[in-house]
């Protein structure tokens, strides 16, 4: 087992700093690969679950104008039994009194 003392690493990490990696071969063409990269992903088809998550917004509108809807148009219905016989709406009226709704 060889141990390292302190001055072999500063000598080590020397020699290391001075050698320069040379990139230029990765530097080349890397816009032109990086285009036809992005054209590649463009062309996929997109999956079905991505189309799901852009209707999202569109979910959202909906339901909240379908609970602003039922809110707003909710028919109020008199809690006198005796009104009901005046509308004309005596089965209706009977059948919610005695069920309690």
């Amino acid at each position: 087992m060889e141990v390292y003392t302190d001055q072999s690493l500063d000598t080590l990490f020397a020699v290391m700093r001075k050698d320069s990696v040379d990139t230029s071969t990765m530097e080349e063409h890397f816009e032109t690969r990086l285009m036809a990269k992005i054209a590649e992903l463009r062309e996929r088809p997109t999956a079905w679950f991505m189309s799901v998550w852009r209707m999202i917004p569109g979910f959202a509108v909906l339901t909240a104008l379908i609970a602003v809807c039922s809110i707003t148009f909710v028919e109020t219905h008199p809690d006198d039994l005796f009104a009901a016989i005046t509308t004309g709406q005596e089965d209706l009226m009977a059948r919610s009194f005695l069920s309690g709704e």
